[in-house]
């Protein structure tokens, strides 16, 4: 390896949510429900969603800081997009525009679905604001989804 190449390194986060497949699905896609969820949480909200969820269709998320002078776009391109059936896990794949692949896996099973995301780190954040962030993610993604069933 040479000194400007480094290692690529992954996290892989697993929750289970007590919602189906496919709801949970399109909850990680469509721009009314991840609008409402698709933040880090501490005051930062997602006032904008733009979304093509097909292979080649881009997306555009706007994360905004409780300072309103602290804010960005998080923007990529879908590579798959499976919906999940009876038995089978449906997936999203997509490359941020600074080249990091993620990949979400979702399984519904005895009444839950069981969610993996394997995010490709980056290089200017450590590893764990990176888990902590992603992961407060799929925290406010639970939390919305008892919402929509209460």
């Amino acid at each position: 390896m040479t000194q400007n190449q480094t290692a690529t390194r992954t996290a892989t986060l697993t929750r289970a949510y007590n919602a189906p497949a496919q709801l949970v699905f399109d909850c990680c896609l469509k721009p009314e429900h991840l609008v409402h969820w698709y933040n880090a949480g501490g005051g930062w909200t997602t006032p904008k969603a733009e979304t093509d969820p097909r292979p080649g269709g881009r997306f555009n998320i706007r994360f905004q800081g409780p300072d309103p002078k602290i804010g960005f776009d998080l923007t990529g391109t879908y590579n798959e997009i499976v919906p999940p059936a009876p038995g089978k896990p449906g997936r999203i794949k997509y490359t941020l525009d600074d080249g990091r692949p993620v990949w979400m896996e979702m399984l519904e099973k005895d009444g839950k679905t069981y969610v993996t995301l394997i995010l490709t780190l980056e290089n200017t954040h450590s590893e764990e604001q990176q888990r902590h962030g992603w992961g407060e993610m799929l925290n406010n993604l639970n939390t919305y989804l008892e919402r929509k069933a209460a």
